[in-house]
């Protein structure tokens, strides 16, 4: 799955950087690899948890997760401690200022992004 995500990003506008990760826990039964663009521009992006699931510690690079099965065989994470990082105020992921808002959250993070 790394593979066919990094494929993905490498035929995307060259201005974009990309992240490759899960989330700490699935919000779904099937294995699934998140790639995302790190301008987060996504009408997707609707609510407090689901932005902190992709902008915390919440969210692990692919990387660190193909490691984890290699030296131990399985990923166990914290279902409480990861539960409460999605709780934490909203932050721009670049200057880690606190917003109210997902809409003001948005319109601060564009001021991050060059036109």
């Amino acid at each position: 799955m790394h593979k066919k995500g990094q494929e993905l990003t490498e035929k995307a506008d060259s201005k974009f950087s990309f992240r490759l990760g899960y989330h700490a826990v699935p919000s779904m039964s099937q294995v699934h690899l998140h790639v995302i663009s790190q301008d987060f521009d996504s009408s997707c992006l609707k609510t407090k948890k689901h932005w902190n699931s992709f902008t915390s510690e919440y969210f692990i690079d692919s990387q660190e997760i193909m490691q984890a099965l290699e030296e131990k065989g399985c990923i166990n994470n914290d279902t409480t401690k990861y539960a409460e990082i999605l709780k934490k105020p909203l932050r721009c992921h670049v200057c880690k200022k606190e917003l109210s808002t997902i809409p003001a959250l948005k319109k601060h993070i564009a001021t991050h992004t060059p036109q």
